[in-house]
């Protein structure tokens, strides 16, 4: 270990040593009802494909602090043991975790909260200024409803208390699998709504969100790939532009699906442009709250070989 880093450990770590890390931040754009889009004049580029349809690994790296390297080594070994796909890391120092945070990706943070120099709850702090939605579990046995409340305050993902047998390393297992799973949902759903909004603003290819079984919104392209004006498609069912009784069992499938949240499709169907001619088309989504109330959104294009 350097020099450098043996020194700054023997401070009490602080927010304003660690201006220097990298931020994380995240783009939230709205999708709005009756948006406008403007043309888009910029270098033409791929179509990114849909995050339905990307191949996430399922593996869990997990950042485990502690002052006790025993207590490092045989958490590592019994979370391990309980799910395959977990790999654990661990670090003495908040220090060395914030290096760690930033030279490698982690999943998900488990810190111990009495240790020397900085307590958990500081480096709580520190981690959510720089990465406001990392799975953090503060696990600890050092518990009170004081620190439990700081805890929950300081934006902590969930708090637990040490206990003695093996036992309390399923629990721990199962908190972590379930913070990570909805991390990842979560920036799923950011990335999506990323992606949904640039195609909407740039018009690069067909938009539209379906509630109660009608278009409620369709961008310019959508309308351009079917001939139509956008006001002739909103309040219009999406069965209205399928070609065939096949292409309606498509639309249909997707209708039905709506109230589903955790539907997400791909499909070709052909459909019926407003002068009777045919146009094969590629449809990505999935189902959203759009108000509140259930509905489906989708990005379309002409397939490339029609």
């Amino acid at each position: 270990m350097s020099h450098e880093r043996d020194s700054l450990s023997s401070t009490t770590l602080s927010r304003s040593a660690l201006r220097g890390c990298r931020r994380v931040t995240r783009e939230q754009p709205p999708l709005l009802r009756n948006g406008t889009s403007s043309p888009f004049d910029g270098e033409p580029f791929d179509m990114p494909m849909s995050v339905s349809t990307v191949d996430e690994s399922t593996d869990i790296r997990i950042l485990h602090v502690d002052d006790d390297p025993q207590i490092l080594e045989l958490t590592a070994e019994l979370l391990e043991r309980t799910d395959e796909q977990f790999s654990i890391v661990g670090e003495t120092s908040a220090v060395e975790a914030i290096n760690r945070l930033q030279d490698e990706e982690i999943h998900c943070i488990v810190s111990d909260y009495d240790m020397p120099h900085t307590d958990g709850l500081e480096f709580l702090a520190i981690v959510r200024e720089q990465y406001p939605d990392l799975p953090f579990v503060l696990y600890t046995a050092k518990g009170s409803e004081e620190v439990a409340s700081e805890a929950i305050s300081a934006g902590v993902t969930e708090y637990m208390q040490k206990e003695t047998g093996t036992e309390q390393y399923e629990v721990l297992a199962n908190r972590i699998r379930n913070a990570v799973e909805r991390y990842r949902s979560q920036q799923r759903f950011w990335d999506a709504l990323s992606w949904y909004h640039q195609l909407v603003e740039q018009d690069i290819a067909g938009v539209f969100i379906v509630q109660n079984g009608e278009f409620v919104y369709v961008n310019e392209q959508l309308a351009d790939i079917l001939g139509y004006m956008r006001s002739e498609l909103l309040g219009e069912s999406p069965l209205a532009i399928a070609s065939t009784q096949a292409d309606e069992a498509v639309l249909s499938e997707l209708l039905e699906s709506i109230d589903d949240q955790s539907h997400t499709f791909n499909r070709t169907f052909t459909g019926e442009c407003a002068d009777g001619s045919e146009v094969a088309v590629e449809v990505h989504g999935g189902s959203i709250r759009y108000g509140d109330d259930p509905a489906c959104i989708g990005i379309l294009w002409r397939m490339a070989d029609a």
